[in-house]
Order: C-alpha cells, then structure tokens, then sequence
C-alpha cells in the first residue's frame, strides 16, 4: 500500500473527538470517509504526489455495466471512486491503449456480450423505421372507432409490413384490401397508406405510402439463427403508446399452430417473454443488431410473457409470393404428418412390430379422401423417407422443397410395414384459401 499522507496539520478551536479515518488505495480503488463533530472547527491539509495528482486529474474511468456518476455523493461525506492509477513508467503503451478501447463508448454492441447499451443502441436503429398504423371503422357509413397497430418501413419506396389483421377487414376482404391507412412515422411525419398485399392464413400484409423525403428503413435478420435464449426487443405502439420498447429473450424458435390450438395450415411462430399488447401486433421483433427477426402478431391474454410472431424467413418468402404472384400460392397435398425421431420410433415398433423399419422420417397417419395424396396411392402408416430426389426427416422440408410448384408432379418414396419400399408419384395442388 502506498504512502499517500504525507503530513496532515489539523487545528481545532476547542477539544472535541475526530475521528479520521484517511486514504486506503490500491492501484484501482479507494475510499474516503471523514466523521467530524459539527460544533467544532476541523481543518485537514493532505499532499499528494505529483504523479497521483495527474492519474486523478485525468477523466473518471466507469466500468462497463456499472452506471455511477462521480458527482454523485452518498451518506453525507462519503465518497467512493473508482480509477486506474499507476506510475506511468510501469503502463506498457499497448495497456492505455486497450484500457481506452474498453472504456469508450462506441455505439456498436461488443460481440459476445451484453453491454450497458446493447439495448438501447438496437432500439435506436429500428426505432425510426417503425411507424404507427390507424385504419378509420364504421358501421352501415357510421364511423365507430380506428384500428390502431404497427408496421415497419423495409424498404425506401414506402413498403410497410405488417400484419392483415390490423389493416384488413376480414370478413370483407375484398372490398377493404385496397382500403386506405393512416401511418404516423417516429419523426411526426403523417402519410396516407394504401393496403397492396393481405394474406390472412399467415396474418401478413404490405401498405405502402409515397413520400418526396427519405424515409428510414428497417434491416431484415435471419430467424433461422435465433436460439432460445437469445435477447430481443419488441418496438411499436401498444395502447396507442407511439415509440414503445420492450426488451426479452426467445422462448422458443419453432412454436407450432397446433400447439396453440390454431386449426387450418401448418404454421410456425417465434415466441418470446416480451412485454406486448393490443397495439403492438405488425411491430417488430428486433435482434440486437437492430434487425427484424419476427412480426409480432398476437399473445396469450390469460397468461404474461406469451407473445408470438411470425418469423421472418416465413415473411421473406410470402413477400417473393406477393411479388411474383400477389398473393401467397400454397400447395396442398393432403396428407397429415408426424416427425419422427428413434424414441418415437422405438415406442411404435413395441406397440407394432411390423411398424416400418426406419430410423428417421415422416409418418402420415391420415390420408384425406380425394386429396392429390390418396390419387398418389398413400396409405395411414407410411413413412416418407425421400420427396422428390432428396431424404427428409422434417415437415418444414417437405414444404420447402415443394414451395410454390402447383400441378408439377413429384415423386415420393415411402417404406410400409413388411420392410417394403414403394416410390409414389403426386401432383400438388393448390390449396383452399378457407381450408
């Protein structure tokens, strides 16, 4: 421990006790703490060396994740500091420089961790591209109210995504599709917004606006890189509340519509522990590099840190549909299907022992009368190995590699019971947009 009092030369006007309990440091940190009676008159001189003078002259040092101000004071006259100090003959000049590097307060998020900002700078690279959604409601030409959610501008031509329900009435979609939408931007900027591209099985639509200025546009992430765990926050305007940020984690990346109870296609949703509300539907889910990974779309009212959104690979590709066709073209084939892995397979094969002899594929264990599947020749307890050329083991490939090929026929190879192999040919068709 170093010397730092040297001489201290104290007088008073009359006996009291003082009590003084003087410098203690270390190289990195130190306390001072002083306890004097206030009826008597104290006066304390220390001195300093020269090259401690300097290192505490320079700018208070704050580690990252601790958010203290040195003005700040606490418990009277008690002051806590915290700084690097050594003689500068023993800081090797490639320390200082990284001391400095660590201490400096970039606006890019450290890779690896969380940061003091890491929130807040993601928040403000999405923030200016999310904009507020009012769509005007009536009755028989009497207007009863507006409905209010979110959107994010993803592109500069004024394209904005976000979610049918909010913009779409969805008893009369024809008619509301090219209905007109009041988008308020961040900066106080107000468009009027035409819907261009509703698709309500996947709850996705685009409205666009035109503007003579630059607009402010979102990034779009990966979704498929997420991990449960991974941090987001949710940006939009629940309740009305324009320029909200909520901050969570993933829950899970692959949360399927059948285990919401949702019926009709097969979908898939991220969900996630941020706080989201009636409002925030059409708002993105953002990534800590400020990106869109998801649309939020709708939460579990019974429950708290329940919100679901649609991923954005899914979104990527029902845009290409919009641009290619307008509208979302999905194959149907007609089959129900099942994931298998070897616990399941293994349950099966002791419950039936002539079940197929596979260790990975899709089970159909419904084949709907009349479909493309049951003209295929499919049968309940088939195992798809192969679809067209290639091995599956999932139902999301299925669907990738048949993407939008309606009417191009496809062939299947299935195992049955009795260790056989039968390579089926079915024709996709496209699928009812009620179904």
């Amino acid at each position: 421990m170093m010397n730092f009092l040297r001489r201290a030369v104290l007088s008073s006007k009359r006996s009291s006790l003082i009590r003084i309990v003087a410098v203690a440091a270390t190289t990195t940190s130190g306390v001072v703490y002083a306890k004097t009676n206030t009826d008597a008159g104290t006066r304390v001189s220390v001195a300093i060396p020269e090259y401690v003078r300097e290192s505490l002259s320079l700018p208070w040092q704050i580690s990252q994740g601790l958010i203290h101000r040195p003005d700040q004071s606490f418990c009277g006259n008690f002051a806590a500091f915290s700084a690097r100090v050594s003689p500068k003959s023993e800081a090797p000049a490639n320390e200082d420089k990284r001391a400095q590097a660590e201490d400096s307060d970039s606006p890019k998020a450290s890779s690896g961790y969380l940061g003091r900002d890491t929130i807040a700078n993601a928040a403000a690279r999405i923030g200016p591209a999310v904009v507020n959604l009012s769509v005007p409601q009536g009755f028989f030409g009497i207007a009863t109210g507006k409905s209010i959610g979110s959107g994010t501008i993803i592109d500069a031509d004024g394209t904005i995504l976000t979610c049918a329900h909010v913009v779409v009435d969805f008893q009369n979609i024809r008619q509301s599709s090219k209905g007109r939408v009041d988008v308020t931007l961040q900066d106080g900027r107000t468009f009027e917004g035409v819907v261009v591209n509703a698709d309500l099985q996947s709850d996705i639509a685009l409205v666009k606006i035109k503007s003579k200025t630059p607009l402010p546009t979102a990034k779009l992430g990966f979704s498929s890189k997420l991990r449960p765990g991974d941090w987001v926050i949710a940006v939009g305007c629940p309740l009305s509340l324009q320029n909200t940020v909520t901050a969570g984690i993933v829950s899970c990346v692959d949360r399927k519509s059948s285990d919401l109870g949702l019926g009709g296609t097969r979908r898939e949703y991220l969900q996630s522990d941020c706080a989201i509300n009636a409002g925030n539907s059409g708002g993105p889910l953002v990534n800590l590099d400020g990106e869109v990974v998801g649309v939020n779309i709708m939460k579990v009212l019974a429950a708290d840190g329940l919100g679901f959104s649609v991923p954005i690979d899914s979104v990527s590709k029902i845009i290409q549909h919009f641009k290619k066709s307008g509208r979302v073209i999905r194959p149907w084939l007609g089959l129900k299907m099942i994931e298998l892995n070897k616990m399941i397979i293994a349950q099966l094969k002791e419950r039936d022992p002539k079940f197929p002899d596979v260790d990975k594929g899709i089970l159909v264990p419904t084949v709907i009368p009349g479909s493309p599947a049951d003209r295929a020749g499919f049968k309940p307890g088939d195992v798809v190995v192969r679809f067209d050329g290639k091995p599956v083991e999932t139902i999301k490939e299925i669907i990738e590699i048949i993407d939008d090929r309606v009417g191009k026929r496809m062939q299947a190879v299935v195992e049955r019971s009795n260790k056989e192999r039968v390579t089926l040919e079915v024709i996709p068709e496209e699928a009812n947009p009620d179904m």
